[in-house]
């Protein structure tokens, strides 16, 4: 039986003000088109199907029509609900689901209640762990305090209990959306009790809250797979540890991540990395004015989602305009080496130093957009004294 999984689809998200309902469409496909190519059984996907708690109209029906595409390939899915899912409408007529294919798990209850599949060597069961806000379910789980670790290893330990009643030798595998111990972040991903920089990675402590909401890889003991969802780029904590990751790029701290999943085999223990390249690319682009316009640079990135640091001294001309204009999908602009002539040299002190009315003008200039007059913005300026104090 072969398992694709999957995770944080989050249907319905943009990008710096940018659509991605093609690239979500395109994902989708990719998915679809994975179950025939790789003969997937099941499919996983652990949590954030959707991007907020009321997604558009649009995601909804994406999603509604790639969930019937899957059944019709003879599929089975298996879906979590994620922390910027509501756990109440993906779990909407998740009873009448069941009986065509789709298992949806989006309450506490579903966390020990498996679903019972079969491989040529026996029972597979598999447990969808929806996220579990602490607060809100410690009590419930008999937690003394309200921490993801704790709620992880009650919730895992009702699993092993079920397991031991409904069929000891089977094959387990567990679906979580967590921040698991080993897990490296991205920019884009919501924290959920952990706070972690892109490209950090963070362990489990047991002194600190933060380091409580980290979940130690032993909570996971004994399980044959556990496909983890939350963090964006695909990643293997252990072998029986993984992220599949988000199939888009979401930030630009995901330009370098692999994307994709993986597909695992219960009968050979393998597990096969897929590799989607979906969407446009993304570049961070740093340097002066003439270098990120450069002809070879715009050949290379013109049709990428681009984020460009200037780095003049002085800010250029119309600098925001030009970009935008060679880079049609421009989606963070800033400077970094604006004003670096200046010295540092503070508004109030430049109106000090001022000697006229033009020089105030001038710092005013400066100060606001790191470039003082040129030779016709002079000519202006000084008109429009003479005219005032006439």
């Amino acid at each position: 039986m072969r398992f694709l999984h999957t995770s944080d689809w989050h249907l319905g998200r943009g990008f710096h003000g940018f659509s991605l309902r093609a690239e979500q469409e395109e994902m989708c496909d990719a998915v679809c088109s994975a179950v025939g190519e790789q003969g997937v059984d099941v499919v996983l996907i652990a949590g954030d199907v959707y991007d907020r708690a009321l997604p558009p109209e649009w995601a909804v029906e994406l999603l509604e029509e790639t969930l019937g595409r899957l059944v019709d390939a003879g599929a089975q899915v298996i879906i979590t609900a994620g922390n910027h899912d509501s756990a109440a409408r993906l779990g909407f007529g998740r009873s009448l689901m069941r009986s065509s294919g789709v298992h949806i798990r989006s309450a506490l209850e579903d966390s020990w209640i498996p679903v019972e599949l079969t491989d040529e060597n026996g029972p597979v069961l598999v447990y969808g762990v929806p996220y579990l806000e602490p607060q809100l379910h410690a009590a419930a789980l008999g937690c003394e305090r309200a921490h993801h670790t704790g709620a992880a290893r009650a919730v895992t330990q009702r699993i092993r209990d079920d397991r031991a009643q409904r069929a000891p030798e089977a094959q387990t595998i567990v679906m979580a959306h967590l921040f698991a111990a080993r897990g490296t972040a991205s920019e884009s991903e919501r924290h959920i009790g952990a706070e972690a920089a892109a490209g950090e990675r963070l362990d489990h402590h047991e002194e600190t809250v933060g380091g409580l909401s980290v979940v130690p890889l032993e909570v996971f003991d004994g399980f044959d797979y556990t496909a983890l969802g939350h963090l964006h780029g695909r990643q293997a904590l252990t072998d029986a540890v993984r992220y599949s990751g988000s199939p888009l790029r979401f930030s630009f701290s995901e330009a370098e991540q692999e994307k994709g999943a993986w597909v695992y085999d219960t009968v050979e223990g393998s597990m096969v990395p897929l590799d989607w390249a979906i969407g446009r690319p993304l570049k961070r682009l740093s340097g002066t004015i003439e270098e990120v316009l450069s002809p070879e640079t715009l050949e290379k990135w013109s049709e990428a989602y681009v984020q460009v640091k200037l780095t003049d001294d002085q800010r250029p001309e119309q600098a925001f305009q030009r970009v935008q204009e060679a880079y049609p999908w421009l989606a963070s602009f800033s400077y970094a080496g604006a004003g670096q002539v200046s010295g540092g040299t503070t508004y109030s002190q430049k109106l000090k130093q001022a000697r006229t009315d033009t020089e105030v003008v001038a710092g005013f200039l400066e100060h606001v957009r790191s470039r003082g007059p040129d030779e016709p913005e002079q000519q202006l300026i000084a008109e429009a004294l003479q005219e005032a104090r006439a």
